[in-house]
Parts: C-alpha cells; sequence; structure tokens
C-alpha cells in the first residue's frame, strides 16, 4: 500500500508544480501590496488628526517599498480632492505637502484652493438665483410670508441638476490640476 501524505505535504507538491512567479510577477504583486498600504494609510490619515501620521508610517518600510507606498497615498490623496468636500481640501493639502513639496505641486494646490472659493461663489450666486426663482414662483401661487421659511434649492432634483451644470466646467478644470500633482 502507498503511504499516506498530510495535507501539508500535498499542498507543497502542488505548490512546486507551479513554480516561482516572474520578476515582472513579483514586481507587479508588490506593487499590488503597496497599492493597498498606500490606499490605507490615505484613509487612516483622512480619519486622524496626526500631520505627521503619513512619515511616521512611511519609515516603516524598507526603500523600495517607501517609494511605491508613497506614490500609491499620493494618488489616492490627490483622487480624494472633490469640490463638494471643501471641509477636507486642507487635511489632504497637508498630506500632499508631505510626500512632495515641489514648487508645481504647491502651484496646483494653490490653484485648487483658488478653484474652491470660485466654484463655491458661483454656486452660492446660483442658489440665490435659484432661491429668487422659487420665491417668485410661489408669489405667483399667492404662497408667502409665514407660509415660507427659506427655499432649499438643493432639495429638489431640477435645482440640483442646474447646481451640477455648474460645477462640470470646475470639475474639468480640477482633473487638469489633479494630473498636475501626479505627474
Amino acid at each position: 500500500m502507498g503511504e499516506i501524505k498530510s495535507a501539508w505535504e500535498i499542498a507543497r507538491e502542488k505548490t512546486a508544480k507551479l513554480g516561482k512567479l516572474s520578476q515582472e510577477e513579483q514586481q507587479k504583486q508588490k506593487q499590488d501590496e503597496c497599492h493597498l498600504v498606500g490606499k490605507s494609510l490615505t484613509e487612516r490619515y483622512l480619519s486622524q488628526h496626526d500631520t505627521q501620521f503619513l512619515k511616521t508610517e512611511l519609515s516603516k518600510h524598507d526603500s523600495r517599498d517607501k517609494e511605491l507606498i508613497s506614490q500609491a497615498t499620493l494618488h489616492q490623496l490627490v483622487e480624494s480632492i472633490d469640490l463638494r468636500k471643501d471641509s477636507t481640501l486642507e487635511r489632504i493639502s497637508q498630506g500632499i505637502f508631505s510626500l512632495a513639496k515641489t514648487e508645481a505641486v504647491t502651484e496646483a494646490l494653490s490653484k485648487i484652493k483658488e478653484l474652491f472659493l470660485e466654484y463655491h461663489q458661483v454656486k452660492k450666486d446660483k442658489g440665490q438665483e435659484i432661491e429668487e426663482a422659487g420665491r417668485e414662483i410661489l408669489h405667483q401661487l399667492r404662497i408667502s410670508g409665514t407660509a415660507i421659511d427659506q427655499i432649499n434649492p438643493q432639495a429638489k432634483e431640477e435645482w440640483q441638476g442646474k447646481l451640477d451644470e455648474v460645477a462640470q466646467p470646475f470639475e474639468k478644470r480640477l482633473n487638469t490640476l489633479k494630473q498636475n500633482i501626479l505627474s
């Protein structure tokens, strides 16, 4: 009768048949690992209030991994910039500066901050315009006074669509500035 093999021995034999990963496969696997670590670091950084967090965490890795993780984290931070979430812009900017403080990055982030201010001013103006139009409609319907307190332009889908239209050119400009940071 044949010898009974343990599960460990069977698994070792099967993996021996598979062979080793090629250099390209190993490099791809390492990049994927570093990408996941970078994504995790970005999420933890944005949820914490420690500005030294990224440097501290990156220092725990060897130089090759550190560079890949740093690039992945930078990419994740840049992708996190959203016109509708201006409350996180300062925090994201600090993280980007800690990873890549170059003149080009500083200039791009400065332009992004200006873009945010411009967008919010246009959005505010459009919101007031929509609110005035809504008040006019209500006035024509003979609804006024204490019956209405304030009109919320974001409550109606049609108005939200108009606000989204306002955001489109700003989103395009923002994407261009994001690419400037990443290149």
